[in-house]
């Protein structure tokens, strides 16, 4: 029996930038997913998957605003404690 080896081609993350910027314009002229992912070299599947793999950075940003929301929520609760104390504190100076 006979088998076929695959052949899995690679590519750098520079060049699947190049290739998504190619797809957008072909996208923007009306081409069909498989004419877009033919012209590209790959199969549909790979094209969709590197569409997730490019929005992935805009969801991490979002993790990033929400740790960072979370932070200003502290300080403020901190700065609130804080400034509660300050006022405290000259008056207790004066008694």
């Amino acid at each position: 029996m006979l088998r076929y080896k695959r052949h899995v081609q690679s590519f750098t993350e520079a060049e699947i930038a190049e290739k998504l910027k190619v797809a957008e314009t072909l996208r923007g002229e009306g081409k069909r997913i498989y004419e877009i992912a033919r012209v590209l070299g790959v199969t549909d599947t790979t094209y969709y998957n590197w569409l997730k793999r490019a929005e992935q950075p805009a969801r991490s940003g979002d993790a990033e605003l929400r740790r960072l929301r979370r932070e200003n929520a502290q300080l403020k609760r901190a700065v609130k404690s804080l400034t509660g104390l300050v006022g405290v504190a000259p008056e207790a100076a004066q008694s």
